[in-house]
């Protein structure tokens, strides 16, 4: 096998990081490529402002084989502010696994990990992909620890029929500049109720160079009662810098696809993109219920619904961990079920930081995964 050398990516490796999520897929009936066009360095400061992007590099042909993300994210954890690290993007072309490098590119991570930033991180992997499962479970010598956080929906809500608006005692309005305080009061109050739920500050939604890409303010859907913000929910389009591309099908999803396709309108349901076609789709994320009001969050997923057809998407995505009472709202929509685990993650000197982990149903933002 050739040489492989690690090191940090730079802007001149913008384009091979692109190629190369581009080129593997993730499999399952429907395979899907997660892009990042026109530039990948841009799409990953969603992730959080601080991401080491670390790849291996092809010694002999500079061909970029393989990278992975290391974020440090300002989170709630036992219900404080902390920075914990987020670890993403892992990929590796197919012709390279099975050796080696998975264990060097964990001994770079280790080398990462100790400027002490943080003790504990976290991660997301589909429930689905059993290589990447079968890998941290081994025990393997040199791999942090992964301990199970449990299942992660990650739902596509399909969108297509109209839904009538649901009322919950509340007044839903259109987010506004000067709601911007009383909104991150609402994130942060409600967020700090959940494990690894995002910090927020008024800046994220305001400075002219906020990190959230593309999202602006009308874009949340607001609850109000008594004219006190009780709940939140936006709608975010990343499509600009963040796309999903259907590879392909499956054999017999492949073969029924044509046949569900001329029947889906009748039932209100999206049709299966073309191989090569790119999803329709956008989040629906910035979650916080006042006292996990189901009713409450019902009244806003179906605004934010309502604005997703509007704008002629095919379908919502939203991440909610399966302990989470508000999943009992998912049950008013067709989706296209997708899950994965999380996973806490810590080296030796982050052993004490897990095991003083409380309770608290982990929340994490899918839109920034």
């Amino acid at each position: 096998m050739p040489r492989v050398v690690f090191e940090p990516a730079t802007p001149a490796d913008d384009a091979p990081l692109r190629r190369l999520f581009a080129a593997n897929p993730m499999d399952g009936p429907i395979r899907v490529a997660f892009e990042r066009e026109p530039s990948y360095f841009h799409a990953v400061t969603v992730q959080g402002r601080d991401a080491q992007v670390m790849l291996g590099r092809d010694a002999t042909t500079g061909e970029v084989i393989g990278v992975g993300t290391r974020t440090i994210k300002k989170v709630f954890v036992n219900g404080e502010p902390c920075d914990v690290g987020y670890l993403s993007d892992l990929r590796l072309r197919p012709t390279h696994r099975g050796g080696t490098l998975v264990a060097r590119g964990y001994r770079l991570l280790r080398e990462l990990h100790r400027d002490g930033r943080t003790p504990l991180y976290f991660t997301a992997i589909a429930a689905d992909n059993c290589r990447a499962l079968e890998t941290i479970t081994t025990g393997r010598a040199g791999l942090p620890s992964y301990r199970d956080l449990g299942v992660f929906e990650s739902p596509a809500l399909n969108v297509a029929g109209f839904k009538p608006a649901i009322e919950a005692g509340v007044e839903i309005v259109r987010g506004c500049t000067e709601l911007v305080p009383a909104i991150v009061g609402c994130l942060n109050e409600h967020g700090r109720a959940k494990q690894f739920a995002p910090v927020y500050a008024i800046e994220d939604f305001c400075a002219a160079d906020s990190r959230l890409r593309d999202f602006r303010v009308e874009d949340f859907a607001v609850a109000l009662r008594g004219g006190r913000v009780v709940g939140t929910l936006a709608r975010w389009d990343q499509r600009r810098f963040k796309q999903t591309r259907v590879v392909g099908y499956g054999r017999a999803l492949a073969t029924l696809r044509p046949l569900f396709n001329l029947g889906a309108p009748a039932f209100g349901l999206p049709r299966f993109p073309a191989p090569g076609a790119h999803l329709d789709a956008c989040y629906a994320g910035f979650l916080a219920i006042a006292d996990d009001d189901v009713d409450v969050f019902r009244s806003l997923l179906r605004r934010i619904y309502q604005d997703a057809r509007a704008a002629g998407d095919a379908y919502l995505l939203i991440g909610l961990h399966a302990r989470d009472p508000l999943c009992a709202a998912l049950a008013d929509y067709r989706c296209s079920a997708f899950r994965g685990r999380l996973f806490a993650v810590h080296f030796e000197d982050g052993d004490a930081a897990y095991r003083v982990l409380d309770a608290r149903v982990p929340h994490v933002e899918l839109a920034t995964l």
